[in-house]
């Protein structure tokens, strides 16, 4: 009787492995089929462009991963670590020239809890190589004259300029017109004036889907929302390159 009772309880275990097994490797194969699609997806694009693409498990991280973590808005609170359900990760980089300037668009993502199941957030980061510009970090306003979020981003002085023996990170005073528009900070006033001139500051008001823009370590960054998309991409770096092209010096 007890090795009956035995022998089904093993077989039912061994069924449920099965099961389980199964499942497992059919999520797997699942998820290796899209990632292989979308390897192809952003391999195309980026030799449309003349560029390459580098894929996670090859090493693919952006120029400013050391300077800012992937998926950055994730972290800092107890909440936000609560629903992580998987570390963030860079999981493609396409590099290509556009013009003069060579660029590189990263694309992360993470696994994050919702009520009911998991769904993955992903991030775009487009970088543009310069010259060693001034640390500086401009954003625009949600609402004409409510800055309280994006003085907290600008404000959060970059690591290379913590790393100072006396590190100086101050609010930069805007140009009249666009004041209303935009925060900025830096860590030299003068200089960082001479990087949001006028002829910048006048083409990044009109702009619109460039946000949030970081100069630090030769490197021009912003962040987006969402995947990498072909036409979004293309239209940010471009808005990019044209606010660098009106910067003196600003090419590696």
């Amino acid at each position: 009787m007890n090795s009956e009772f035995y022998l089904r309880l093993g077989l039912f275990g061994l069924c449920v492995g099965v099961l389980v097994g199964l499942v497992l490797w059919l999520v797997w194969r699942k998820n290796r089929k899209a990632e292989r699609e979308r390897l192809d997806e952003l391999t195309a694009f980026a030799e449309s462009l003349g560029g390459t693409v580098t894929y996670r498990r090859a090493g693919a991280r952006p120029w400013s991963a050391d300077l800012t973590r992937a998926m950055a808005d994730e972290h800092g609170t107890f909440l936000k670590w609560l629903g992580r359900q998987s570390e963030p990760r860079f999981d493609h980089v396409l590099d290509f020239r556009r013009g003069r300037w060579q660029v590189r668009v990263s694309e992360a993502s993470m696994e994050k809890a919702t009520s009911t199941s998991t769904r993955t957030a992903q991030e775009v980061r487009i970088e543009v190589a310069t010259a060693d510009l001034v640390p500086l970090k401009i954003v625009r306003r949600r609402h004409s004259g409510s800055a309280a979020q994006e003085r907290n981003w600008a404000g959060e002085m970059p690591v290379t300029v913590a790393r100072d023996d006396d590190p100086l990170w101050m609010e930069l005073k805007l140009p009249a017109f666009v004041d209303h528009e935009f925060v900025a900070f830096t860590s030299d006033l003068p200089e960082a004036a001479g990087v949001l001139n006028h002829q910048f500051l006048e083409l990044l008001l009109d702009e619109m889907q460039l946000r949030n823009l970081t100069f630090e370590s030769g490197i021009a960054y912003t962040v987006m929302d969402g995947p990498i998309l072909p036409g979004v991409v293309l239209q940010t770096v471009d808005s990019m390159t044209a606010l660098l092209d009106r910067v003196p010096g600003a090419q590696r």
